[in-house]
C-alpha cells in the first residue's frame, strides 16, 4: 500500500482522534436511538412470545415489583472473569463519520483493554481502568494520554468512568441503589416491555474524600419480558441536562449468556455523537493480556481542564 496514501487517510486531528478512539466503547449510533426504538423493540414483542390481546391488540404483562425485576435483570446480564472480542464500529462526530474496527479484551471490574485500527493498520492502543485512562496514537502524529476520566468527559462532554462503560458495551447495568423505595417498576405497553427506573449509584470514594457532592443520576431501563435483558437504556443527569442512549439488538449466546452482538448509542449533550457497534465474535473466559507502552519519542496530548 502506498505510504502517503495512508499517511493521508490517516491525518485526522489529535483531538478528534482521541475523542473518537474513546467514544467507541462508550457510545455508538448511526440513527437516533429514539428512532430505532419502536421498531426494534416491536421485532422483540413478535418473536418473544409474549402474550397479546389479539383482539384489543394490547400488551399482557403481568405485574412485577422493582425488587423482582432487579433480580430477574441481575441473572440475565452477561457474566465473566475475562472477555475478549472482535467488532466493527461506524460513528458519526462533529457530523463527520469515520469505520474502524477493534480488539477487546476485558478483565471484569479491572481493566479494557482496546486496539483500534483502520484498513488493517493500528491506529491506536487505549487502557481503561477505575482510576485511569492511557491512549497511544500511532498515526502520523505519534501522541499519548495519561490521566483519569476528566478529559474524556470534557471532551463529550458527559459524565462517564470505568463502570458504566463496562456495562454499555455488554449490555448490563451500571450499579444502582436497589432499595425499595429508589426503584420505580412499570409497563411500556405500546412496546410490550418491563421498565424499571432508579437512582444510579455515585463513586462513593469520591463523594467521601470531598471531591465531589453526591447528586442523582437517573437510569431508566426498557427489558424484555421473558429474558430480562436490557433493550435500551438511558441514563439522565438532570443537573448538566445530559443524557445518554442506548439500544440493543441481535442477542447471540456465548457460553450460557445472552449478548448483544449489535449496539446503537447516543450521547446528547452540547455536541450529538452517534454510532453503531457490531461484535463479530465474544469469547469469555479466556486468559487475557494488556500489553501497553508509550515510546519515547511520542509527545503527550496537552489537556487544559475546564473551570
Amino acid at each position: 500500500m502506498n505510504k502517503g496514501f495512508v499517511s493521508t487517510y490517516f491525518r485526522f486531528r489529535t483531538k478528534k482522534f482521541f475523542c473518537l478512539a474513546i467514544v467507541f466503547g462508550f457510545s455508538f449510533l448511526l440513527f437516533s436511538c429514539k428512532h430505532k426504538q419502536k421498531v426494534q423493540q416491536t421485532a422483540v414483542v413478535n418473536t418473544s412470545g409474549t402474550p397479546v390481546d389479539t383482539v384489543n391488540e394490547k400488551c399482557r404483562l403481568d405485574y412485577k415489583s422493582g425488587k423482582v425485576l432487579t433480580k430477574h435483570l441481575k441473572a440475565s446480564e452477561l457474566d465473566f472473569n475475562c472477555l475478549s472480542a472482535k467488532l466493527n464500529c461506524e460513528l458519526s462526530l462533529d457530523q463527520e463519520d469515520h469505520s474502524f474496527s477493534i480488539s477487546l479484551r476485558c478483565r471484569k471490574d479491572s481493566v479494557i483493554w482496546l486496539s483500534i485500527s483502520k484498513l488493517g493498520i493500528e491506529a491506536a492502543r487505549v487502557l481503561i481502568t477505575k482510576d485511569s485512562v492511557k491512549i497511544r496514537i500511532d498515526l502520523t502524529e505519534k501522541k499519548y494520554f495519561t490521566g483519569d476520566f476528566t478529559y474524556i468527559n470534557q471532551l463529550l462532554h458527559t459524565e462517564l468512568d470505568y463502570e458504566m462503560i463496562q456495562a454499555l458495551l455488554f449490555g448490563n447495568s451500571a450499579l444502582f441503589d436497589d432499595e425499595e423505595e429508589k426503584l420505580r417498576p412499570g409497563k411500556d405497553k405500546n412496546n410490550c416491555q418491563y421498565l424499571l427506573s432508579t437512582v444510579r449509584k455515585r463513586r462513593a470514594r469520591r463523594i467521601i474524600n470531598g471531591i465531589e457532592q453526591p447528586k442523582e443520576n437517573f437510569q431508566t431501563l426498557w427489558l424484555d419480558p421473558n429474558t430480562f435483558k436490557i433493550m435500551m437504556l438511558e441514563f439522565e443527569d438532570v443537573e448538566t441536562k445530559r443524557k445518554f442512549n442506548a439500544c440493543y439488538e441481535e442477542f447471540n449466546v456465548v457460553d450460557k449468556y445472552l449478548a448483544p452482538f449489535k449496539l446503537l448509542y447516543t450521547i446528547t449533550a452540547e455536541k450529538i455523537i452517534k454510532a453503531e457497534i457490531r461484535y463479530s465474535k465474544i469469547s469469555i473466559n479466556e486468559v487475557q493480556t494488556f500489553p501497553f507502552k508509550i515510546p519515547a519519542s511520542y509527545e503527550p496530548i496537552e489537556f487544559r481542564k475546564q473551570q
